[in-house]
């Protein structure tokens, strides 16, 4: 295995976080230990065509895995606050749903209210009539006497 001595580490921007999947020249990179005296048997990842001259990845692999570890942890934080709000909301629809079963019991019982209210009034109609026909009976009556005498 050969030394990094002609590899420039490149800065690598969002797309390039975590787990290299491609070299910037297209190549996928190979997995390679340092022979370094600094980074002995460190791992790194890298392009066989690195010693052309132009810009090839470099990334330590323990860097690449925290970071891929670290976007896996955000992805499931995500996921768990997905399905709290999957939950607030079957929640809220359980809420709906007693609201929509209370309406339908309360407009039952608006009808049911409104025939007790409309049998109500035939009752007082037909009240209001007798004592209408009592008073004209008095009047008549009335009247025959005072015709009467």
């Amino acid at each position: 295995m050969s030394d990094l001595t002609n590899t420039s580490p490149v800065e690598y921007d969002d797309a390039e976080y975590g787990i290299l999947a491609v070299c910037y020249c297209g190549e996928r990179p190979n997995l390679q230990p340092s022979f370094k005296r600094t980074n002995p048997g460190r791992l790194y990842y890298t392009c066989r065509n690195r010693e052309d001259g132009d810009y090839h990845i470099f990334k330590w692999w323990d860097e690449a895995m925290m970071e891929e570890l670290k976007t896996v942890k955000e992805d499931i934080l995500k996921l768990t606050s997905l399905n709290q709000m999957r939950e607030a909301l079957q929640e809220q629809k359980e809420e709906i749903a007693n609201i929509l079963n209370m309406h339908k019991e309360n407009q039952m019982e608006l009808g049911r209210l409104k025939a007790l209210i409309a049998n109500k009034g035939d009752g007082l109609t037909m009240e209001l009539k007798l004592t209408n026909m009592f008073v004209a009976t008095l009047v008549i009556l009335a009247k025959m006497s005072y015709f009467i005498k």
